[in-house]
């Protein structure tokens, strides 16, 4: 995960990336079993509402965010002779979950907890004190 994304961003963005994730879950919550055949409509509709809980939360969310996109361009194509309306409502839901996988889940989700950036502190071998760069000798810098 960490190679997609250089960095989980915090702050105003971080929130801004937090919002996009509850909206697209809020988004698969409210179409999630509409353009399931009626055989599989409970187990899409528990699917969905799997896929909301993990979005929210932010584990997987470039692969969550992307396999959304492709459902609901089927469910696109699936609806092509239906009102204006429902076309814009899946061509928004397309846009706001390419626009998630691309920017990756920021900070405050679960994959940044696992896959974010550490802090490695290297210990000086004789002290077991953390080693700092003011600590050596004037040639090796």
């Amino acid at each position: 995960m960490q190679r997609l994304y250089a960095m989980f961003p915090a702050g105003r963005a971080g929130a801004g990336l937090l919002i996009l994730r509850v909206v697209v879950a809020l988004q698969l919550m409210a179409v999630g079993g509409t353009c399931a055949r009626p055989a599989l409509g409970a187990l899409a509709l528990w699917l969905a509402q799997l896929m909301a809980v993990l979005l929210c939360i932010g584990i997987a969310t470039p692969v969550l965010a992307l396999l959304y996109a492709a459902v609901a361009s089927y469910c696109l194509l699936d609806h092509w002779s239906a009102p204006p309306p429902v076309l814009v409502m899946y061509g928004l839901i397309i846009a706001n979950s390419v626009a998630l996988a691309l920017l990756g889940p920021g900070a405050y989700s679960l994959d940044a907890q696992f896959f974010g950036r550490r802090l490695i502190v290297v210990r000086d071998g004789e002290s077991g004190t953390a080693a700092s760069p003011d600590d050596r000798p004037d040639d090796e810098i």
